[in-house]
C-alpha cells in the first residue's frame, strides 16, 4: 500500500475494511454449579487506525472480552463461542501455537498492572528483547539496539541505562511505558490496552494517553482501549462501545455519544463523572449495582437501575442499528438524555 493511501486510512478509518471483526462473542465460566455467562453476543469491529474505547463498570465483561481475543482465558475454566476475524482469520478457532504467531507481531497487548505483568528477576531490556526474539530472527546485539530505540520512542530517558534496570526500580509510569514498548516492539497492527492508566496519577495518566494517541496517529496502529473512565476515552478514542452486564448497550462515534447519549446507562455514567460535579452539590451516582453473572435479570438488564424504565422493559431489547450507531433501548430516540457536552 502506498504511503498516501495509508495516511488516508488513518485520517478516515471508516473508509477501510475492518482489521478486526468480532461477531456474537459469548464467554461462559465453568463453576461447581454449572456455567455462568459473562458476555452475551458481543459484536464490534475495528478498522486500521481507529481507536475504539470499550467502557463500563467493573464486572461488565470488558477485560474478559479483550483477553479472549488472544486466547488468554484459562480453557479449563471457560468456554468461548462466536467469531473474531483478524485479517480474515478467526482468532477464536485457532490453535494456541498458531495464535502465538499472531500475538506479538500482529496484535500487541498492554496489561492492567505492569508490576504483575513484568518479571521481577529479569531486567526490562531482557524481557522486551525476549518478546522481540521470539518472533523475529535477530541477534542479541541487534535486539538490544532495537529495544533501546523502543524505550526511547515511548519517552523513557537514558534508555541505554534503563535497559539494565529491574522493574522494581522504575516508577509506575515508567513501568507502564515499558509495557507499551514491549507491546509495540514487533510493530503490531492492533494494540489492546486493558485499563493501562488505572493505577497512575493524573499527570502520568495524561502522558500515557498522549503517548498512545501519538503512536496511533504516527503509525496507523489500531487501538482497543478498555477502561471505566469516560474522560480518558474522550481524549483518546474515535469511537466508543458502552458495555453493561455483558451486553453492548450503545456504540457510536465519540462526538455523538458525548453530546447526545441514547441509552440511559451511558447518560448515567456521564452524570456520575466527578469533573461534571458542581462544588457543594452531591455527586450523582447510579443506584444499585451490576447484576450478578449467576442471576442476570430477564429483559433489559439495566431496568432495575433505570429511572426511565417502563413496563415494556421486562422484554429483552434488541441492539438496534442506525447507520453507524447502535443502541439497546426501547426508548431510544424518544428520550432526551444529558451527555457530557451541552
Amino acid at each position: 500500500m502506498k504511503d498516501s493511501s495509508a495516511s488516508d486510512l488513518i485520517q478516515n478509518p471508516a473508509a477501510a475494511e475492518p482489521l478486526l471483526r468480532v461477531e456474537d462473542l459469548s464467554i461462559f465460566f465453568r463453576t461447581a454449579t454449572g456455567e455462568i455467562q459473562a458476555t452475551d453476543s458481543i459484536s464490534f469491529s475495528v478498522r486500521p487506525g481507529e481507536r475504539l474505547g470499550i467502557v463500563g463498570e467493573s464486572g461488565c465483561g470488558k477485560t474478559v472480552t479483550g483477553l479472549s481475543l488472544l486466547g488468554l482465558l484459562p480453557r479449563f475454566m471457560t468456554r468461548v463461542t462466536g467469531k473474531a476475524y483478524f485479517e480474515g482469520q478467526d482468532l477464536l478457532s485457532m490453535r494456541r501455537a498458531r495464535l502465538r504467531r499472531i500475538s506479538g507481531p500482529r496484535i500487541g497487548m498492554i496489561f492492567q498492572e505492569p508490576m504483575r505483568a513484568l518479571d521481577p528477576v529479569f531486567t526490562v531490556g531482557e524481557q522486551i528483547s525476549e518478546t522481540l526474539r521470539a518472533h523475529v530472527k535477530i541477534g542479541k546485539a541487534e535486539a538490544r539496539a532495537r529495544v533501546i530505540d523502543a524505550l526511547a520512542e515511548v519517552g523513557i530517558p537514558s534508555p541505554e541505562r534503563r535497559y539494565d534496570d529491574y522493574p522494581h526500580s522504575l516508577s509506575g509510569g515508567m513501568q507502564q511505558r515499558v509495557m507499551i514498548a514491549m507491546a509495540l516492539i514487533c510493530k503490531p497492527r492492533l494494540l489492546i490496552a486493558d485499563e493501562p492508566t488505572t493505577a497512575l496519577d493524573v499527570t502520568v495518566q495524561a502522558q500515557i494517553i498522549d503517548l498512545l494517541h501519538t503512536i496511533s496517529e504516527r503509525t496507523g496502529t489500531a487501538l482497543i482501549f478498555i477502561t471505566h473512565d469516560l474522560g480518558v476515552v474522550a481524549e483518546l478514542c474515535t469511537r466508543v462501545v458502552i458495555v453493561y452486564a455483558g451486553q453492548i448497550v450503545e456504540d457510536a462515534p465519540i462526538e455523538r455519544v458525548y453530546r447526545s447519549p441514547q441509552h440511559p446507562y451511558t447518560s448515567a455514567l456521564f452524570r456520575s463523572m466527578p469533573s461534571l460535579g458542581v462544588r457543594g452539590v452531591p455527586l450523582p451516582s447510579i443506584g444499585g449495582r451490576v447484576p450478578s453473572l449467576a442471576n442476570m435479570p430477564a429483559g433489559c438488564r439495566f431496568r432495575e437501575r433505570c429511572q426511565y424504565a417502563q413496563p415494556e422493559c421486562v422484554a429483552k431489547p434488541a441492539l438496534d442499528t442506525n447507520e453507524q450507531e447502535r443502541v439497546r433501548c426501547f426508548r431510544a430516540g424518544e428520550l432526551t438524555l444529558p451527555g457530557a457536552v451541552v
